[in-house]
């Protein structure tokens, strides 16, 4: 069939070089095309002399596609007999048709955009999304089913534009899913020392944009990183053995225990958190964790069914941890604690006799702390779950006991007089 297409395409060509009105009766038609409040038109008679053949079989040439409607509709159902596409039959019969069609698909098509994410941690709404913008198309294959029905029917050849729908990828209910505040908490730094705040800031950074898959388990340790001079951290305040001493690192144990209590206040699973030897002042008892490289750390599981992302917050007054992911609906947790067996410490009393102390105290009205006091208790900490305002579940988190610690107290012994006499004869 196809050899025979081309052996007579000369013949067929003849029908093009042959003055059209002065040989045969000429009908023209018009082609309507409507959407919405356009309308598209296609005249017969302007393309005709533009028209080119198709690669038809021979014994079609014996009609005449550009004379009456008769003819071209016997023509129309011969060419669709023999198996040539509809699309095709029309375009032979209607020439040019096409070019209108691509001036309808321009007005109407419009390309379909995935909705966008975008993450501005600096603001209070930190996720701001961009909607997705559903396309359109015309849908080529029904407009010319449409089409081929009007001509074998004999009807007026007026068709509405179908229209088919195109959905982008990504829409905006697909992030609504992780971008829910889970967990909010806040920590005070005002009162701290440079390099405990640079300390703190370099932790926060480590873990801000940081998202959690579910059942993902989450370490502190892992994502900050060993807190070392190569690592950029700084000498500060650190609580060693129930006393603050300098070490590397301080104050990144309040970014471990801000993060605790926005994990907590999300619902998370706690897998691992740690107190401190004595009690510290930026959370509430029983709420700390403390965290050191290698033996000590902070780990909570996703347990929801979207991934999470933490997002931190610094300034020089004050340190703020979000949790966002999975919609808490009428969730919401709550965190308190109970102190019981508190036992107040002495204070004893030492004098310097031996000389011990005297680059710190020498006279015997002064005095200084040896060791401090700590007051000795059991706390125990729990998270509860309200569902519409209502108590659900109580949940113990902890049961911490820290003992007392008595006061060293050490004082001088010189006495004044005796310090100046001395003075005096050398």
């Amino acid at each position: 069939m196809k050899k025979s297409f081309f052996v007579m395409l000369l013949c067929v060509i003849f029908l093009c070089s042959v003055n059209i009105s002065g040989v045969y009766a000429f009908d023209n038609e018009q082609i309507e095309f409507f959407y919405q409040d356009k309308v598209f038109v296609y005249n017969l008679l302007d393309n005709v002399k533009t028209s080119t053949q198709f690669d038809l079989d021979y014994e079609i040439n014996k009609y005449n596609r550009f004379g009456t409607k008769q003819d071209r509709l016997a023509l129309f159902n011969k060419i669709l007999s023999i198996g040539i596409d509809k699309k095709i039959a029309i375009n032979y019969l209607y020439p040019n048709l096409q070019n209108k069609i691509e001036k309808v698909k321009r007005t109407v098509n419009i390309k379909a955009k995935n909705a966008e994410l975008k993450l501005n941690t600096a603001t209070e709404k930190v996720f701001n999304i961009n909607p997705e913008i559903v396309g359109q198309q015309v849908d080529e294959e029904k407009l010319y089913t449409l089409l081929c029905n009007k001509i074998l029917n004999k009807d007026k050849l007026t068709v509405v534009v179908p229209i088919k729908t195109i959905i982008p990828k990504v829409v905006k209910q697909d992030f609504l899913g992780f971008t829910n505040l889970r967990g909010d908490f806040s920590t005070d730094i005002s009162s701290s020392s440079g390099d405990r705040k640079h300390n703190i800031k370099n932790a926060m950074h480590a873990l801000n944009k940081i998202e959690i898959l579910p059942k993902e388990i989450f370490s502190f340790n892992k994502i900050v990183g060993r807190r070392t001079a190569e690592n950029g951290y700084r000498t500060a305040k650190i609580i060693v053995n129930n006393e603050f001493v300098e070490g590397v690192g301080g104050g990144v144990c309040q970014v471990s225990s801000t993060l605790y209590n926005a994990a907590l206040l999300s619902g998370l699973e706690i897998v691992e958190a740690n107190k401190h030897s004595k009690q510290v002042g930026y959370v509430k008892y029983g709420f700390d964790a403390m965290v050191n490289f290698g033996s000590s750390d902070l780990k909570f599981k996703n347990n929801t069914g979207q991934k999470l992302t933490i997002i931190t917050n610094y300034t020089s007054n004050k340190i703020r941890i979000r949790i966002f992911g999975e919609n808490l609906g009428d969730v919401k947790y709550k965190l308190k604690n109970e102190i019981s067996n508190v036992v107040q410490p002495t204070e004893e009393i030492v004098h310097d006799i031996g000389f011990e102390h005297v680059d710190k105290v020498e006279y015997d009205d002064e005095y200084f702390y040896l060791k401090k006091s700590n007051v000795g208790m059991d706390i125990i900490s729990y998270r509860e779950k309200y569902v519409s305002g209502n108590l659900s579940k109580t949940e113990i988190l902890r049961k911490d006991t820290y003992k007392v610690q008595n006061a060293l107290k050490i004082y001088g012994t010189k006495k004044r007089e005796q310090i100046d006499n001395e003075k005096n004869r050398n």
